[in-house]
């Protein structure tokens, strides 16, 4: 009888350790339903706030360059993120909180840009979500 109360209270410790356990893993990340779409850049942007073409090339001398995203299902106060990059170097990062519409972000460069690969990597700041990365070209 004796070893049968012990082993109750220790199968009832173990399992409150593991809910406990399971409650703190589980709050501490941040999922969502949340997605982009519809990633684009350009020179401009439309009255919607979003980049009319998608273009891949871009004059060396191109005061500003655009990129505009579609986000959906998106919760007031989601947060999306910009990571701007020529190769490897980070040229500049933008957060933008938003719910679900149209979303961008600009570079805009102190002067004429070095030719060569550019990026941009969009990202909802969720555990689950993957960044879009847009490639572009100055020429």
């Amino acid at each position: 009888m004796n070893k049968l109360l012990i082993t109750s209270k220790l199968f009832l410790s173990i399992f409150l350790l593991i809910a406990v356990c399971s409650f703190i893993v589980f709050q501490s990340c941040n999922v969502s339903t949340a997605n982009l779409s519809d990633v684009r850049m350009g020179t401009s942007l439309n009255s919607d706030g979003e980049c009319n073409n998608d273009t891949p090339t871009f004059p060396a001398a191109s005061p500003v360059i655009y990129c505009s995203a579609k986000l959906n299902n998106a919760p007031s106060g989601t947060k999306v993120t910009f990571q701007w990059k020529h190769g490897s170097e980070d040229l500049g990062k933008a957060e933008v909180e938003t719910s679900s519409g149209t979303v961008n972000s600009n570079f805009k460069p102190s002067a004429s840009l070095e030719p060569g690969k550019y990026s941009v990597s969009v990202k909802i700041a969720t555990d689950n979500s993957t960044p879009v990365t847009k490639e572009f070209t100055v020429e």
